[in-house]
């Protein structure tokens, strides 16, 4: 090769990805931000993570992390009106991680809601308490005394409590945001996705969640909350042989579709995630999952160069596949 075609080469190639990014870019649409919304407009009640000694909520590491949360509050990030998605009315609340003691308020928070609703979709950002860190008490004391006074199935509680405030806040007020009260997912990350876990297997089908999104999290519980069956039994008669059965009718009480992410090397969760899919696998659900050869826990939005940076696409693919699904349904 000459060292002329060579720098055409090189030109070309520079054309070509100039040219993607200014498609990409060409793709982000306008995102209306509207005031935060408080949960609990008298106050929220004391619960077991809070100090008899008054705390300031207080951002750290340059605005990444939110510590001492103790009013919690509820953001919305609409798509201009013409971006609705082809009006499908959907929203999703969003939860961010950080083990209940601060939330990852960016990458897993108001990145995350900017994103969907640059692409028609409304996002809610949802800033639940977190169990509060003492004046001068390091993160390290503050996360050892959790773990020994309050654990992690107690340090979600608050959690869980604002994360149902929210969900019924939007279905009463769905018209306010030109959303479907019928239409309202929830995608959590890590201890977020305690709280959109739990939204899934709430006693009442109709308090739950219409979809959930488990980005490296679970329902962080002792014992599985319960599972019900994905499918009414087949009538007496049936051939025991799978290939030979008829399509399965869904249950009634059936949980909703469920979207599961998350990288193999996450040590945190890597054990957790697999067994609650293998506990709904074996009740007869088939969620969504990807599991991501690389990427650790809590990559979020952060942008990693591995595949796990496509996980928010392959997240919107499905919920417009359940949003179409949830549509067909409605019309038979």
């Amino acid at each position: 090769m000459t060292k002329k075609r060579r720098i055409m080469g090189t030109l070309l190639a520079l054309s070509l990805s100039g040219a993607i990014l200014n498609v990409a870019g060409a793709q982000a649409a306008p995102v209306r931000e509207q005031a935060p919304v408080p949960l609990w407009p008298q106050g929220a009640p004391a619960w077991g993570g809070s100090l008899n000694v008054p705390v300031q909520e207080e951002a750290r590491d340059g605005g990444q992390r939110l510590w001492n949360v103790s009013q919690p509050t509820l953001q919305a990030f609409l798509p201009e009106k013409d971006n609705d998605a082809a009006g499908r009315g959907a929203a999703v609340i969003v939860a961010p991680g950080g083990g209940f003691r601060f939330l990852s308020i960016q990458s897993e928070g108001v990145a995350v809601a900017r994103w969907l609703a640059a692409h028609g979709t409304a996002a809610f950002v949802l800033k639940y308490r977190v169990v509060q860190i003492a004046p001068g008490e390091t993160e390290a004391a503050m996360h050892k005394r959790m773990n020994a006074e309050i654990g992690t199935e107690q340090a979600g509680e608050a959690a869980l409590a604002d994360g149902r405030l929210a969900l019924r806040y939007l279905r009463a007020h769905g018209a306010d945001y030109g959303i479907d009260p019928h239409r309202i997912g929830v995608v959590g990350f890590s201890a977020g996705g305690h709280v959109a876990g739990m939204l899934a297997h709430e006693a009442r089908p109709e308090d739950r969640a219409d979809f959930v999104g488990l980005i490296y999290g679970l329902p962080f519980t002792k014992v599985t909350p319960p599972i019900p069956a994905a499918n009414l039994p087949f009538p007496p008669g049936t051939p025991s042989e799978p290939w030979l059965q008829p399509k399965p009718t869904p249950a009634p009480d059936a949980l909703p579709p469920i979207f599961i992410a998350m990288a193999q090397d996450d040590l945190a969760v890597g054990q957790g995630v697999p067994d609650y899919y293998a506990k709904l696998f074996a009740a007869g659900y088939r969620p969504e999952t990807h599991l991501y050869a690389r990427g650790g826990h809590g990559f979020g939005m952060k942008g990693t160069g591995t595949t796990v940076d496509h996980w928010i696409e392959e997240f919107d693919w499905w919920m417009q596949q359940v949003l179409a699904d949830k549509s067909e349904k409605r019309t038979k």
